[in-house]
């Protein structure tokens, strides 16, 4: 996910795997930033994850994936949304 080379549109549009760079739901650019931050479709698990982080961690792309103590509740936010079902079944 850091190097946004993962199953998301954008990075499949990029290497032609899919049609369009956007995501289902907002019709934005579906990144990882993208899922992680800001899509509707996943509003529930992104309040969830946000609860589960001490309130003084910023909720941003470095924070969620580059802070071991946010680590595993970053997992169980990818594990929550069912996005990655190859990686997180």
């Amino acid at each position: 996910l850091l190097a946004g080379h993962c199953s998301l549109n954008a990075f499949l549009h990029r290497i032609k795997v899919v049609d369009s760079p956007l995501c289902a739901r907002c019709n934005q650019p579906e990144t990882v930033a993208h899922y992680l931050l800001t899509c509707r479709r996943y509003l529930t698990a992104r309040h969830s994850l946000r609860r589960s982080l001490k309130s003084n961690s910023p909720f941003n792309l470095s924070s969620l994936l580059s802070h071991p103590k946010n680590l595993p509740h970053t997992l169980q936010y990818i594990k929550t949304t069912q996005r990655f079902p190859l990686y997180f079944p």
